[in-house]
């Protein structure tokens, strides 16, 4: 038997979910029947769910899926599976910037408008800077297609997709404020297509995931690309709980999200923060190096300071690097406690569940003797 049909028949036939063959933890740490206690309300046979991975000194200390991947055909979750992860892809978006900047193609405080030259003249340049940190003013792309009477099932080309945001004005003057905007994002997507002359996909293949050996990973710029062993995204019924598909099959839009990628495959990414394979060294440093406005305050959500894609947090006393993620049903959450080289990845594909409230519980119970015992995700 091939590992996903045996993942297939323990699932539908015990209901036990499908753990690599990997030690469960390091000596000392929590035991699998702990940490999977706190998926169990997922792992069932009539319930989309999540995979977990715990990463741990470079390498993959437990991972396990939760539910079901495909409920019109009973495939479960397994720790191979591939899921959209969001706006986890923003940091892939920042890193190849972060890439072509240090590498002397373009710089930081470059106007936009010398690659974008179809973007208005704004009152004050729009950097690419400001892209990187959502300090620039601009619109998110997919509230601009709103207002523009599109929705989100309306297919764009990237042409028409620029346009959309040069037809409008910009939310604040650069640098004034910090706004989300996943047209930002996008627009930076752009600047490496411009600069490089490829794709964003074959940009990010090439210079970060075949370098990394991340084979399962990509910027799904196709809507009618197959993708091999993909979790369908779902939403549960308002009425009845039930779990309903929730997929935009036309959706190709990416720079604000466009990833699909694997336990397997993250383990990789996260390695590289420490050994800079891609980037070479101090990257990591450079990727950690928060936005700044106008008036010299980091730019940040309430919830941390926004560097390249990534957010510089606090929790329960350990300084983490996070970002989630989600669009569609699809859910997702990168963690990083860079002191003790631990992170935990939740990648889940209903829209109902929480991945970042899962990723801490995962912590605090593998971090217990470190953290604050105040303030846990429980």
């Amino acid at each position: 038997m091939n590992k996903r049909y045996i993942c297939w028949f323990l699932t539908v036939t015990t209901l036990a979910g499908c753990a690599e063959e990997v030690p469960p933890a390091t000596a000392g740490g929590p035991t699998p029947v702990s940490v999977d206690a706190i998926f169990a309300e997922f792992n069932s046979p009539g319930s989309p769910g999540c995979v977990l991975g715990v990463y741990q000194d470079g390498a993959i200390s437990y991972s396990k899926g939760y539910g079901m991947a495909n409920l019109d055909w009973d495939i479960p979750i397994d720790p191979s599976t591939v899921f959209y992860v969001g706006s986890v892809s923003k940091q892939f978006v920042a890193t190849s910037i972060a890439l072509l900047a240090r590498g002397g193609a373009l710089s930081l405080d470059d106007d936009i408008r010398q690659y974008l030259p179809e973007l208005p003249e704004y009152s004050s340049p729009v950097t690419i800077r400001h892209l990187v940190h959502h300090t620039g003013g601009m619109r998110d792309l997919y509230r601009a297609q709103r207002e523009s009477g599109l929705d989100m099932f309306t297919p764009l080309s990237e042409e028409e997709a620029i346009q959309v945001l040069a037809n409008m004005p910009l939310d604040f003057e650069p640098g004034e404020q910090f706004s989300y905007s996943n047209g930002g994002y996008f627009l930076l997507t752009q600047i490496v297509e411009r600069v490089s002359g490829m794709s964003f996909r074959e940009f990010s293949h090439a210079n970060i995931f075949e370098p990394l050996g991340m084979g399962d990973s990509h910027f799904h710029d196709d809507a009618g690309h197959i993708v091999k062993g993909r979790a369908m995204s779902y939403e549960a019924d308002e009425e009845t709980g039930e779990a309903r598909q929730n997929y935009i099959s036309t959706f190709n839009r990416v720079g604000p999200g466009g990833l699909y990628t694997t336990i397997g495959d993250l383990v990789k990414w996260d390695q590289n923060f420490y050994e800079n394979g891609v980037g070479g060294p101090g990257f990591t440093e450079y990727m950690l190096t928060p936005g700044k406005l106008n008036d010299g305050e980091v730019a940040a959500l309430d919830t941390g300071a926004y560097a390249f894609g990534l957010m510089n947090m606090d929790y329960r006393g350990q300084s983490v690097v996070d970002h989630s993620g989600g669009m569609m049903g699809f859910r997702a959450d990168l963690l990083r406690f860079p002191e003790t080289h631990f992170s935990v990845a939740v990648l889940c594909n209903s829209s109902n569940i929480n991945p970042s409230e899962l990723t801490r519980r995962v912590a605090d119970l593998y971090l217990s003797d470190i953290l604050d015992q105040e303030d846990s995700a429980e």
